[in-house]
């Protein structure tokens, strides 16, 4: 999927930087307003609103779990189907939370 959406490769790559779990993680279901790339006071690429992951749909688990692992980390773990690009631009497939285990 990278191939085909490379602004999904950035936001998984995003996520990749910034040890995410720390800062919350996905919810039961996708929440308002939607996550955002945002940098961090190091500069790295970050979430600004994890908390508003749902879970990853399961048709959609086997992609993510492959975006993640082409950005370094192991498995996704949340989705949002409006997340945001550090523009502010929805991506066009949505966004993946990736952790690494």
């Amino acid at each position: 999927m990278f191939m085909k959406h490379p602004l999904v490769l950035a936001a998984v790559a995003a996520v990749a930087l910034s040890g995410c779990m720390s800062l919350g993680g996905p919810g039961t279901q996708e929440g308002d307003p939607p996550p955002r790339i945002v940098r961090n006071d190091k500069n790295q690429a970050t979430w600004d609103n994890p908390g508003a992951f749902g879970p990853v749909p399961a048709d959609l688990q086997a992609e993510g779990d492959l975006d993640c692992k082409s950005a370094g980390m192991d498995r996704a773990i949340g989705y949002h189907s409006r997340a945001l690009d550090a523009n502010g631009r929805p991506f066009p497939i949505g966004g993946y939370f990736c952790v690494s285990d």
